[in-house]
């Protein structure tokens, strides 16, 4: 039994022994033994139909998502818009994925590109759903689908601990716009990027029916859940535009990887004492970026590292194809 089940059960037993006490007076008082006993009948009814699932959800999965708005705030939402967020789930897990694997090495990868989040439940109330990030090669039905060539368990944590964090980012956004102690929250400048990222296209557009969206992991304390709305959306695309806030600047070469043209967001890899750099770039460099997938290319601009020492996150000033590829690889469009 997890933590938060621990909790309802904590919660159940106290009712349970207000309940009979209730009854022990009404007996001898004369009065109505159902009655009395009906408001505690109730919390327990709401106990075990709402917080006890949720409960199960979040300490079997890695991250539970729930979604609240007319789409799903009734006993059976379409399947749909139950397809549309789980797919939009498992995308952003992906991506998210993909960006902490190709951070840690420069070794291309099976596993994150053809990850598929395991479904650990789902629940009514609203709509609530358990996604855990299963590990490489533990799935032996499905063989190469989880293989991670030569990566170590140290890795997957990193990508498990990443997913995990989606039920932080909203603690630091308001209207207003994302608080600086997110830095705290996320000292490495490239993870924090990619995680907010994520928040921001899970977060509700408003729509399709979901007014908010609330992330939590098992090891996080219920009176810390915050909701993402669609006005938080807002304060984290405008926070995401111009993410880098530090004036250091340099230039560096390396291999570009990992486009995400929406985002307007690259990874070079193999730079030389570095390793891997996350990249945000402008709409004046869109159409070199799109062709220039795994060429050499190099960039400078201001960048934001690690504890001010190891360069991992660069807003791009200007950008050189030095080489390009022998052979350009033809990946599918989620590879890009």
């Amino acid at each position: 039994m997890g933590i938060w089940t621990e909790t309802v059960e904590r919660k159940a037993a106290i009712i349970h022994t207000q309940l009979a006490a209730a009854r022990h007076l009404a007996l001898a008082n004369g009065a109505s033994e159902d009655a009395v006993a009906a408001p505690y009948l109730k919390l327990l009814r709401t106990l075990y139909s709402e917080e006890f699932p949720f409960a199960q959800l979040t300490d079997s999965s890695d991250l539970v998502a729930r979604f609240k708005g007319p789409a799903v705030d009734v006993h059976d939402p379409t399947v749909s818009i139950v397809i549309s967020l789980f797919s939009d789930i498992r995308e952003q897990i992906r991506g998210i994925a993909k960006s902490v694997v190709g951070l840690a090495t420069d070794k291309r990868m099976v596993w994150p590109s053809q990850l598929d989040p395991h479904l650990s439940g789902v629940a009514h109330g609203s709509l609530l759903v358990g996604i855990s990030v299963s590990p490489p090669a533990s799935d032996t039905t499905k063989g190469h689908q989880y293989e991670i060539e030569g990566a170590s368990a140290q890795v997957f944590e990193s990508v498990r601990t990443a997913v995990r964090s989606l039920s932080l980012v909203a603690r630091y956004v308001s209207e207003s716009g994302v608080s600086e102690s997110i830095r705290e929250a996320f000292p490495d400048p490239a993870l924090r990027d990619t995680v907010m990222l994520a928040a921001k296209r899970l977060a509700p557009t408003g729509r399709r029916g979901i007014d908010s969206v609330s992330f939590v992991s098992p090891d996080q304390q219920h009176e810390k859940i915050k909701l993402l709305t669609p006005k938080l959306r807002l304060a984290l695309a405008h926070e995401l535009l111009a993410p880098v806030k530090v004036s250091t600047e340099g230039t560096f070469e390396g291999f570009l990887r990992e486009i995400d043209l929406d985002a307007r967001r690259f990874e070079i890899r193999s730079v030389s004492g570095v390793g891997a750099i996350r990249c945000v770039y402008g709409p004046m460099h869109d159409r070199t970026v799109k062709a220039a997938l795994d060429a050499r290319i190099r960039v400078a601009g201001r960048y934001d590292s690690i504890e001010g020492q190891r360069p991992r996150f660069m807003a791009v000033n200007t950008l050189e194809v030095l080489a390009m590829p022998s052979v350009q690889l033809n990946l599918p469009d989620d590879e890009v």
